[in-house]
């Protein structure tokens, strides 16, 4: 009889213990904010700055387009004696001392998918205000330029530095790949398609079609955006 009893005791305790909740399956992360993103950059930056180490720019958070750009500007200074990027492209200086007094602020808070955030610092003694263009992608928020009232500019540096061939694609490639490309483009741009057209520049077209895979998701999603 007593052992009915504990074992009956030990069951209604049991049956009144609130029970153990399971966390969610593939609960979604949550998005980072423009200046969660734009202060991870800094603080990686700082880190690697006390190491010497300057920021791969092609490893920065950046928009698909301006990401598109930056690549075809280093593969045009590629084999150039002036790089197409001197120093770090994070904190604009070239053999960086390390870093103090960072501050990251939101300047322009996030309104149609864009917003600005101004990271501020101090390197050798030289007090600096960088200001990240953010635009919010189906990846997150990602920079969509970089700069400083000292003329720094991410975005006009790698079209300066991009090859300005003004031939047309089918010049180029020759008419079924323009065409083909042209088809690509017109697939996933949500503009009036004037880009994507075979007498513009391969590169205008693919960087058009760059653009616009960044805005698409999951099935939307063509799997020849994976090599633009």
């Amino acid at each position: 009889m007593r052992g009915f009893l504990i074992a009956a005791i030990v069951g209604v305790l049991a049956a009144c213990a609130p029970a153990t909740q399971q966390a969610p399956r593939n609960s979604a992360q949550p998005v980072q904010s423009p200046e969660a993103v734009v202060r991870a950059v800094y603080d990686a930056a700082t880190e690697r700055n006390a190491h010497q180490q300057p920021t791969d720019v092609t490893q920065l958070p950046l928009s698909a387009d301006l990401m598109h750009l930056v690549r075809q500007a280093l593969d045009a200074t590629q084999a150039g004696d002036e790089p197409f990027i001197d120093g770090d492209p994070v904190l604009d200086c070239q053999d960086c001392s390390p870093l103090s007094a960072i501050t990251i602020t939101t300047t322009s808070s996030p309104a149609n998918g864009h917003a600005t955030v101004e990271a501020r610092f101090t390197v050798a003694g030289d007090a600096r205000v960088e200001t990240w263009d953010m635009v919010e992608t189906p990846q997150g928020w990602r920079a969509d330029n970089i700069r400083s009232a000292d003329g720094y500019d991410l975005r006009k540096a790698a079209s300066d530095s991009a090859p300005t061939d003004t031939r047309s694609c089918t010049e180029t490639r020759g008419a079924a790949a323009a065409e083909r490309l042209a088809a690509q483009c017109t697939q996933v741009s949500p503009a009036s398609h004037p880009p994507c057209n075979p007498a513009n520049s391969c590169a205008m077209m693919e960087s058009e079609i760059a653009r616009s895979c960044a805005l698409l998701t999951g099935s939307q999603r063509p799997a020849y955006c994976e090599t633009h």
